[in-house]
């Protein structure tokens, strides 16, 4: 009778720390990898003046994201190619490359790569870190939302397998802070401050 008791505590005991190490490893750090494919990332910057609305989109990305979303911690890296800009005309963005504005052959990425990722509320986080385009950098601020897609969902969104989040971030450059700068010929159609929106779908164990 003693021999079975102690069985079965020692089972329960093993049982306990089984699922004290499922549970630890459910909460654990994982990483998330951006780039997938081009139907993941969808990049959009807009420039407004009174004489023109200049609308641009890229659809190229590729690093991580290493969250542990039960400790509300996290930290970013994001690259994107100069030549994946897009604007819908051609000459345009021949010149958004050129060595008078991003210079796409000497400064082939923007980079992101964050300091410090705070959970604010709800999904809402804000993400600071730095920013280089143009061979500069300079610190940002943002707040992200961060959406959990369990591999469930994904599949029947039409994701490949595995878990993913959606990370959308809108945020500010301003050319000049970056040594780029507009052409006295183009100042009038071309706002200094862009609007930039990330949106970007990374997947688990990649």
């Amino acid at each position: 009778m003693k021999t079975k008791w102690i069985g079965s505590l020692a089972a329960l005991v093993a049982l306990i720390i089984l699922s004290s190490l499922s549970s630890a490893a459910l909460a654990a750090e994982k990483s998330y990898v951006f780039g997938k494919s081009d139907q993941r990332t969808n990049i959009s910057f807009q420039s407004d003046t009174d004489f023109e609305v200049i609308v641009g989109t890229s659809v190229k990305s590729s690093g991580d994201v290493t969250a542990d979303f039960e400790k509300e911690t996290a930290k970013v890296n994001i690259s994107v190619p100069v030549a994946s800009l897009k604007t819908g005309i051609d000459m345009r963005d021949e010149h958004m490359r050129s060595p008078g504005w991003l210079d796409a052959a000497q400064f082939p990425s923007i980079t992101f790569v964050s300091s410090s990722v705070k959970l604010m509320s709800g999904m809402s986080w804000e993400v600071k870190g730095m920013f280089t385009m143009h061979g500069v950098s300079k610190e940002i601020m943002t707040t992200a939302e961060v959406r959990q897609i369990p591999a469930d969902a994904a599949i029947k969104a039409g994701l490949e397998p595995g878990e993913w989040i959606k990370v959308t971030a809108p945020f500010n450059v301003k050319l000049s802070d970056f040594g780029v700068k507009i052409p006295d010929m183009a100042a009038a159609k071309v706002n200094d401050t862009w609007k930039v929106t990330f949106t970007g779908y990374a997947v688990a164990g990649e």
